[in-house]
């Protein structure tokens, strides 16, 4: 079991690195930039399961890997993407998002802070505080566990100092159906939570329905 927590902790890592070279990027911005839509005409290989799934799942937007899917919005920028990981950012509310999954299920919970807190690293936050483990409904019978933990932290950058919030959330397919473990993470400005969440919790909902 150690040995596989590694391997997807170290997924979470790597994709990460990604978007370390874009946080300086992150910054509020006197002016938005026009919004970018998320359109890449390049073919994704996508293994799917080859197991027939409980109830129907819908596979919509962004093909990432093993049957799985993301319905990225209109204002969200791809930084990272290989394997099994989607990383996006959305530039001016300091917004960033990362999918990493593995085809060695594990449990979700011991990964849950581990997740977080190494997300929050990366993106160079401090004075990171991190909550409790939620156990989250499971969005349909393709998915056996569902859980969160949310997060807050600082973020300091030439002089200023800049509040943050965010949150990971892990799913596991149904081991008859899709066998996997799935790691999202996704962090904002408090200021543009508001915005930012509904379309997070939107990517998610879309990445369960594809399980």
């Amino acid at each position: 079991m150690r040995a596989r927590v590694v391997v997807l902790s170290g997924g979470l890592a790597a994709v990460l690195v990604g978007l370390f070279a874009v946080v300086g990027q992150l910054l509020p911005r006197a002016e938005p930039e026009a919004e970018v839509r998320f359109n890449d005409p390049r073919p994704v290989q996508v293994t799917p399961s080859r197991k027939p799934r409980r109830e129907p799942d819908v596979d919509r937007g962004t093909p990432v890997s093993n049957g799985v899917f993301v319905d990225v919005p209109d204002g969200w920028k791809r930084v990272s993407m290989g394997g099994f990981t989607l990383g996006l950012v959305s530039w001016g509310r300091g917004a960033a998002f990362v999918l990493t999954g593995s085809t060695h299920p594990v449990t979700s919970v011991p990964l849950l802070r581990p997740d977080a807190e190494g997300f929050a690293q990366t993106m160079q936050l401090y004075g990171v505080q991190v909550g409790r483990v939620r156990t989250l409904p499971v969005p349909n019978r393709n998915v056996v566990e569902a859980v969160a933990i949310s997060f807050t932290g600082l973020r300091k950058m030439d002089g200023l100092t800049y509040s943050l919030s965010g949150e990971c959330v892990r799913l596991r397919g149904a081991p008859d159906t899709n066998d996997i473990s799935l790691s999202l993470c996704w962090s904002a400005y408090v200021q543009d939570l508001g915005t930012v969440r509904p379309e997070v919790q939107r990517m998610i909902a879309s990445v369960a329905l594809s399980v």
